[in-house]
Order: C-alpha cells, then structure tokens, then sequence
C-alpha cells in the first residue's frame, strides 16, 4: 500500500474508487485489520487502489481530513468521498461490504 502525504493526497484521490486507511504502526487496531487490507488490496488489484496515511507524521493532513481515531477507512469516487468511514472498525466483513460498494 503506497504511503500518501499532505503532497500528493488530494491528486492520488481523484480518479477511480480509492480506499484510504489512517493509521499508525503503534495503533494495535491498525496491526490487526492490516492483513485485512493486504488481502483487499490483492483482491480489488486494478479495481481500487488502496493507500494509507501515517497518522503520526502527518499532522497536517490528518487535520485537514478531520481524524480523531484510529484506524480510520476513508473511501473515495473520483476525489468525492462517498458513504461512511470506517472508524475503529472491529468486523472484517464490515469493511469487505464497504469495499465492494464502490464498485
């Protein structure tokens, strides 16, 4: 998963169906849904792309995208954010449905 910054954010996003995860490599939740997005990645290869944002080092962007936990799935449409984020989420198929609704 390609690591985003507050540089190429906004232009990584705007095309195609994009999935977002902030976390952080302390965070144990992010540990744990990490091989969830691993096999999502592999699954949705050419269908969605998958990024991540280093909730630690980047201060500014997580400012700007308004997080407050994590981890937290963010997905896009073409650069539009579309149906809920994904805060802490707990249920692997919780974040397979979200998925696949942007298809």
């Amino acid at each position: 998963m390609l690591e985003l910054t507050n540089i190429n954010y906004f232009d990584s996003i705007k095309n195609g169906a994009v999935v977002v995860e902030v976390g952080a490599d302390w965070c144990p939740d992010c540990r744990r849904i990490q091989p969830i997005m691993e096999t999502i990645e592999k699954e949705y290869e050419g269908k969605i792309a998958l990024f991540s944002v280093n909730f630690s080092n980047e201060e500014e962007l997580k400012d700007t995208l308004h997080i407050q936990r994590i981890p937290t799935l963010i997905f896009y449409k073409d650069g539009v954010e579309v149906g809920e984020r994904l805060v802490e989420p707990k249920n692997p198929a919780t974040i397979q449905d979200a998925v696949k609704k942007l298809l």
